[in-house]
């Protein structure tokens, strides 16, 4: 064991692991987290089935989309898509759609695509998230990334209709959008499904 000089201890023989003898010159962090608080964030974690670390990042992401949709009027809806259309899988899209929406007028007023750096994939459920997205319209999606999206404060309306964004988008704030089964059943796992799920959205076939 190299004896560090700041930190004799650190992590060092078992008699003292127990203690809070932890090494102060490294951790600026002091103040133990409220016991209540821990409990809330075990059994949250619990739920989800996620690391505690997650939680906690979830809770941060989940109060900066409420702080971030309480002063404006306008909502972020997130549509996966290809060839400008809702694609009907989730994790195997082209791309996302980002469509701003003014509250007051009902009227669009930004559209724009983006692609995570890691490419399009069940996982982009965190990185919508991040994005600041208050709904995400989509056809099918597995069980986790709907799970994701809903702990962080974003509401999902599945069994949507592959139809070109603005049409869609319009729909959904005219409330006269009609939703089907998800066709992922939401249950489960993604690329677990070959029994004719090949959803042909144009994002299979990688250019």
């Amino acid at each position: 064991m190299k004896n560090n000089e700041n930190c004799k201890r650190w992590g060092g023989k078992r008699k003292d692991s127990g203690r809070k003898k932890t090494c102060l010159s490294k951790v600026p962090f002091n103040r133990r987290i409220n016991k209540n608080i821990l409990n809330i964030l075990k059994e949250y974690a619990l739920k989800y089935k996620i690391s505690e670390t997650e939680a906690l990042e979830s809770a941060i992401i989940l109060q900066s989309n409420i702080d971030r949709h309480k002063e404006k009027k306008f909502m972020k809806i997130v549509i996966p898509s290809a060839e400008g259309r809702l694609c009907g899988h989730f994790g195997h899209c082209e791309n996302f759609t980002f469509v701003d929406v003014d509250l007051e007028t009902k009227k669009i007023i930004n559209i724009e695509t983006k692609v995570p750096e890691e490419g399009v994939s069940c996982q982009s459920s965190y990185w919508i998230s991040e994005q600041g997205a208050n709904v995400v319209l989509a056809g099918g999606m597995g069980g986790r990334p709907l799970a994701v999206l809903e702990q962080n404060g974003i509401e999902v309306l599945t069994g949507c209709p592959e139809l070109p964004i603005e049409e869609i988008v319009k729909a959904y704030i005219e409330n006269v959008l009609e939703t089907g089964e998800n066709s992922c059943g939401g249950g489960h796992h993604c690329g677990g499904h070959g029994e004719g799920h090949e959803h042909h959205c144009g994002g299979h076939h990688h250019h």
